[in-house]
């Protein structure tokens, strides 16, 4: 038997389906346009597939209808591939993002994909992560110090993130393939890091941009900059981004029996791979 992984050429697919290959468990990686209905349902496999982990989806991006298509849709196409193919199991990794105060096409669509799940019928297990990081990604963390080794000065905002190492999601959800069904698990990251905090821990690993403190004015100008075309985040991107919700801890690492990794930790992880 094998697991179905959509989204496995991403950044948390690629390290599921090593570490799972790596236990001897089989592999199939679903690499048809989850937005294409037809495609989905004719999907073939060589191995009978007894999970599904729909990782799949679009996080950025200006077009709303794009969301509705892959994350809605999608998400769609995929519990009716799971129904087909009677599987025992599907994991959906959302996003901690939907129990925000906001909302917005990424939040909204993530709402929508998790009642599709829960209305399919079919024996899951929803994982709701918050930013996630680690060597292999190209956002957030990792790119913030690609810029730090790129430009001499970098802006300071007025925000915090609650980052869980990749390696620790990636083994939150082989132990959901065994944990009971029916379960929505929201995962905070154990620590709780500033913007700032994360740009004085990487200029302390010699990362040595000039620092500009002064969130208010960067903020505007981000919020001012967002509303042109050109501009690599979206209006409502931005909102979210500087919205700064903390969520409760949780405790899923207790729940999964997890010894997640402290953020120094992940982060000399992530600077070795840039």
């Amino acid at each position: 038997m094998a697991i179905l992984i959509t989204g496995g050429k991403g950044f948390v697919g690629a390290g599921l389906a090593d570490f799972l290959k790596k236990t001897g468990q089989k592999v199939v990686l679903l690499e048809n346009n989850i937005a294409n209905k037809k495609e989905i349902l004719n999907f073939k496999s060589n191995e009978p597939i007894e999970a599904i982990v729909h990782l799949a989806g679009v996080i950025s991006g200006k077009n709303r209808e794009t969301f509705r298509q892959i994350n809605i849709e999608g998400t769609r196409n995929i519990t009716e591939l799971g129904q087909k193919l009677q599987v025992k199991k599907i994991i959906f990794i959302s996003s901690l993002r939907v129990l925000s105060s906001l909302s917005d096409p990424y939040i909204d669509s993530k709402r929508e994909a998790e009642k599709i799940v829960v209305g399919s019928g079919l024996p899951y297990v929803i994982l709701r992560p918050s930013l996630i990081y680690g060597p292999g990604d190209n956002k957030n963390i990792t790119q913030l110090a690609r810029l730090m080794k790129r430009l001499p000065v970098v802006p300071v905002f007025n925000f915090r993130w609650q980052p869980i190492f990749i390696n620790d999601l990636v083994e939150a959800i082989v132990k959901c393939l065994v944990l009971p069904n029916s379960q929505i698990i929201n995962m905070a990251g154990r620590e709780t890091v500033s913007y700032k905090d994360i740009i004085d821990r990487l200029r302390a690993k010699g990362l040595k941009a000039i620092v500009i403190n002064a969130p208010r004015f960067w903020s505007l100008l981000l919020r001012f900059f967002s509303y042109f075309p050109f501009s690599p985040l979206t209006n409502w991107q931005v909102k979210t981004l500087l919205a700064d919700e903390i969520f409760p801890e949780y405790y899923w690492y207790d729940l999964l029996n997890i010894k997640s990794a402290p953020f120094s930790e992940g982060l000399d992880k992530l600077l070795k791979n840039l």
